[in-house]
């Protein structure tokens, strides 16, 4: 069908008069708020309390790519606070207390009230009444004939990490988590800032996941082998940001999460290591943002022509190995449809060997570029995926919906062909209701999750959708679905307490020959390998700003198919702190 470039220029015009209202007032805020230009991690509370409120429709939340910055939560937190002033907004009590709580850690932008100071603050609270480990703020090389700029300081934190909490399973098994670390961020003026993590995780006991492939839990690199009841690994990031009016450019090490997938999510999520890349994003249009990342993966392949020997009469084989050189870089469009309404569209390529300039183009489009290079060999290729996320806040009141789709490979002419079709995509939808009447804190979600054969996968193992040997995308791995309903209860402020029902079915990964000849291709869920079904119950408290508290129960069953037949049942208890992380 011919497209009608006089309909979408039409489209494209209606849409910029009707939304350009809908951000003026969420950019004039990020023009003027505290220059707190460092992440966040994705981890913490503050991100589950925003996306009720945006689902609540009282902040316009942009989340469908995170980390966000510490400025972009303090404008949330401005926005909400005005509307609650204005009575706009219908905190309930329990909400008003953790919305003072989340402000004396992040501040609402313009009225944090520095004072021009230099002093030094060990084990004491900042300006907002924030205890601190360690703080400076420094106003006193801003010029004061710029008002607005004395809320602009240079800012520097220090804080330590420290972890523990021990578990128990119904086999007898038992497990010690211990974690030691540092952690640090700095602002420099209102537009640079840096961070770094620094986490050494130890593990003992007989109930170590040493290879943490089948499961959520974000995945490892030893720093030495293993020992029978014993696990060392390293947890680090490190980022440097510049952030302009309407956009931010960041290189560092950090995680990069994509969608909002209950325990898992298909584009981007926690499953791998985080990795090194640099980041762009602008706000082109109010109504249009653009986001683009470029990152360094971890192939965990040597590559062997390049690797070569060396005069140490032997030592450790007397070679030096050369791993193959991998990159990721992904670009993609959010439009804002409407309040509450957002829709993203992107594209992504795993690509190895050697830097390409046309992946460092960010408006370039890559596939075309991956044909110019490649031609019509496979074996010259890059692996390219399609994706887009929809996400649907407060359209039903007080609902979240949310859809997400990553098309690995597909077949256009032959969608309807079952014998030749190769619809290799894996998508997730949801929703959300919270509010309900008589349960002012209770939150109900129900999540589905479907991976077809073949995502992630490639026929040149270096260009497989990983880093460091783990999946970028959903942790189950191709050819797999799970199904998940929870609820979550918030009985006193910052006290979370959720119950969990999961089931899931799992195949089997394949060969690259069937996934590339075989017709017609592999039912969903052939060889299958295993049907898991988990239930479970969580109570976490945040004590003080990042001190968290929690304690953790799941009761499991496993079936296992295959040559040999097997049921599993056990369940794990377990009970730890966390602080600084």
């Amino acid at each position: 069908m011919p497209i009608n470039l006089t309909n979408i220029n039409q489209f494209i015009r209606r849409i910029a008069i009707q939304r350009t209202f809908l951000l003026i007032l969420g950019l004039g805020f990020f023009s003027s708020v505290s220059g707190q230009a460092v992440f966040e991690n994705v981890q913490n509370s503050v991100y589950e309390y925003l996306n009720r409120q945006a689902q609540n429709g009282y902040i316009s939340l942009d989340d469908m790519i995170k980390p966000l910055t510490r400025n972009q939560i303090s404008t949330y937190l401005s926005v909400l606070a005005q509307a609650q002033k204005n009575k706009t907004a219908a905190l309930n009590e329990i909400e008003i207390k953790e919305l003072n709580f989340y402000i004396k850690e992040y501040g609402v932008g313009v009225n944090d009230g520095y004072v021009n100071t230099a002093k030094e603050k060990w084990l004491g609270k900042d300006n907002r009444g924030r205890y601190r480990f360690f703080s400076k703020i420094d106003t006193s090389t801003i010029s004061s004939n710029v008002k607005k700029e004395i809320s602009q300081p240079f800012q520097f934190n220090l804080e330590p990490v420290l972890q523990g909490s021990v578990q128990a399973s119904s086999e007898g098994k038992s497990l010690v988590y211990r974690t030691t670390g540092i952690q640090f961020w700095a602002s420099l003026g209102k537009r640079f800032g840096l961070q770094m993590y620094y986490r050494d995780i130890n593990e003992n006991g007989t109930g170590i996941d040493f290879d943490k492939q089948f499961t959520p839990e974000q995945g490892v690199v030893p720093t030495a082998n293993p020992k029978s009841r014993a696990l060392n690994y390293a947890d680090v990031r490190a980022s440097m940001t510049y952030q302009w009016k309407n956009g931010m450019l960041a290189f560092g090490k950090e995680q990069y999460l994509g969608g909002y997938g209950l325990n898992g999510n298909i584009i981007y999520s926690t499953k791998a290591p985080s990795y090194p890349y640099l980041r762009l994003n602008q706000q082109i249009l109010p109504w249009l943002k653009f986001e683009y990342t470029h990152a360094f993966l971890a192939s965990r392949l040597v590559d062997t022509p390049n690797s070569y020997r060396t005069t140490n009469y032997g030592v450790f084989g007397g070679q030096r190995f050369k791993m193959i050189p991998k990159y990721m870089v992904s670009h993609a469009l959010s439009f804002k449809l409407k309040k509450g309404l957002d829709l993203m569209v992107g594209e992504s390529v795993i690509y190895t060997d050697k830097i390409q300039l046309g992946y460092w183009l960010p408006m370039m489009f890559y596939k075309a570029w991956d044909q110019y290079v490649s031609g019509t060999n496979l074996n010259a290729g890059a692996n390219t995926q399609l994706f887009g996320q929809i996400s649907s806040r407060n359209q039903i009141k007080h609902t979240h919906l949310y859809a997400s789709m990553l098309v690995d490979e597909f077949r256009p002419s032959a969608i309807f062909n079952p014998k030749k079709s190769r619809n290799q995509l894996a998508f997730n939808i949801g929703g959300s209701i919270t509010n309900i009447p008589y349960l002012p804190y209770v939150t109900l979600n129900l999540d589905y999750t479907r991976i077809n054969p073949f995502v992630y996968q490639n026929l040149l193992p270096a260009q497989e959708y990983t880093n460091n040997g783990y999946v970028m995308g959903d942790w189950m791995g191709s050819n797999a679905e799970r199904l998940v309903y929870e609820i979550k209860y918030t009985p006193i402020p910052r006290m979370k307490i959720s119950a969990r029902y999961e089931k899931i079915r799992k195949g089997a990964k394949g060969t690259a020959e069937q996934q590339y000849f075989q017709e017609p291709q592999p039912e969903f869920l052939f060889g299958l390998q295993q049907k898991q079904w988990n239930t479970s119950a969580k109570v976490v408290y945040e004590w003080i700003h990042n001190l968290y508290f929690y304690m953790h129960f799941q009761s499991n069953e496993i079936k296992k198919y295959g040559a040999i037949f097997s049921t599993k049942r056990y369940s794990n208890i377990s009970a730890g702190f966390s602080m600084g992380w």
